[in-house]
């Protein structure tokens, strides 16, 4: 790997100095920081984009008045249903009839028959007897873990590359948490061996794919290990939920193993394009959880969203062509990506890493792509390891072939001049 590539400066590496504890010198380290990326010109938290998510968009920096007009790769719309014009009209009518917001939490008289008939209808999806409808993926993960699990008589196994949202309710919980190895159903029988035994109630939880790698959890394996060990599984299927399983259901139900798993999760925000987040469960749970504090102190999510879930979903159960898109398009530029020598990893969803390994090249390359309009976002430390840093590149149904193509060119210009490929 090419080393006459410039530094970058230790401002950036400031952030990860030892011994800060006063708060505000800890916030002029980020600002260093980010002063530092900004003047550098490799700042990327700073772009957005003029018309909002869509597979192409003009996208801004705040340092810079000119745009960019940028293929987007970031996002997780799958489906790509958030332009769709059916789910379009069906919004705007819903705000002519219910308004915008709700004005309070669902147990407050935040939902209407909309919020209503989608539990409903989650509940068939997922064949469980109750859903919650809450404000947002984060909230409903957070919340719902955090209320399961509230002393030291229960102890919560997670795999180690669960989302910020799994890992935020393990904290707020007052249970001890366990991280195993990722993907490994042995380091998790380990530890429900070590641990399980000596806690009345034992949680464990998994993504059903991962949004860092893009791989798929062992769930068939995982839920076998139930037979032998007293545990409830919770299972995240954000990143599954609208492309996998018979009528999009989840990978839960395409690999038969629903019916073990005591909470399915999704979130609204990327196949169905809206905004909230779903806990399907048992009657008795459904009660038990409507007691958490998202549910009960969290203004629900606006009409018109739950009307936009329900558009996206009646698209998703009627037109087998979106999913049967969004796989070949996944397939074809995984492929090339392979064919060329990048390391994608074990990837086999619709998330596709491309790991870089270094952290200085990464940036680089971040704003390399950024200038020959390929918008996404370095995935760096401390969302993941300084050894596995990587760009993901998110398949979104409203992506164009010659879009892939472009992308594909691109990405190997800049494989060679950074010595990432033979």
């Amino acid at each position: 790997m090419r080393r006459d590539i410039p530094q970058v400066g230790m401002t950036y590496n400031a952030m990860n100095r030892e011994g800060i504890y006063d708060l505000k010198e800890i916030a002029k380290e980020y600002h260093s920081q980010q002063q530092y990326l900004e003047n550098s010109n490799l700042c990327s938290f700073n772009r957005y984009l003029k018309n909002s998510s869509d597979a192409r968009a003009e996208v801004f920096t705040s340092s810079n008045p000119n745009s960019i007009n940028c293929s987007v790769w970031s996002i997780n719309h799958y489906l790509g249903l958030n332009r769709h014009p059916d789910v379009i009209a069906k919004a705007k009518e819903a705000i002519d009839i219910y308004g915008t917001g709700c004005g309070t939490s669902a147990m407050s008289g935040g939902h209407s028959h909309l919020h209503k008939d989608l539990q409903k209808r989650f509940a068939k999806i997922f064949n469980k007897e109750e859903c919650l409808l809450f404000s947002t993926g984060f909230t409903a993960n957070a919340s719902t873990i955090a209320t399961l699990c509230r002393g030291s008589e229960t102890i919560i196994m997670i795999d180690r590359d669960c989302h910020a949202s799994i890992v935020e309710g393990c904290k707020t919980s007052n249970s001890k948490f366990i991280p195993f190895k990722h993907n490994s159903v042995e380091d998790l029988e380990k530890k429900l061996k070590q641990y399980a035994p000596r806690h009345v109630n034992t949680l464990v939880v998994v993504e059903s794919a991962y949004s860092m790698e893009g791989d798929i959890a062992p769930l068939k394996e995982i839920s076998e290990l139930k037979q032998k060990y007293n545990f409830l599984l919770y299972v995240d299927e954000a990143h599954t939920f609208g492309f996998y399983g018979k009528g999009g259901a989840g990978l839960c139900n395409e690999l038969g193993v629903a019916n073990e798993v005591d909470f399915i999760m999704t979130t609204l925000s990327k196949s169905t394009a809206s905004i909230g987040g779903i806990i399907a469960t048992s009657k008795e749970f459904a009660s038990f959880l409507r007691w958490s504090n998202a549910y009960l102190f969290q203004a629900a999510i606006p009409p018109a969203d739950a009307v936009v879930v329900d558009a996206c979903l009646d698209l998703i159960q009627n037109d087998p062509n979106l999913i049967a898109s969004l796989w070949h398009k996944t397939k074809y530029l995984r492929q090339k990506l392979i064919d060329l020598g990048f390391d994608v990893g074990n990837s086999s969803s619709p998330i596709i890493p491309v790991y870089i390994r270094d952290p200085e090249i990464i940036k680089r390359m971040e704003k390399d792509l950024f200038e020959q309009g390929i918008f996404t976002v370095a995935i760096t430390y401390p969302a993941v390891k300084s050894t596995e840093v990587r760009f993901r590149f998110i398949i979104n149904n409203s992506h164009t072939m010659q879009d892939i193509d472009s992308l594909i060119k691109i990405l190997y210009e800049l494989g060679k001049k950074y010595d990432l490929i033979q």
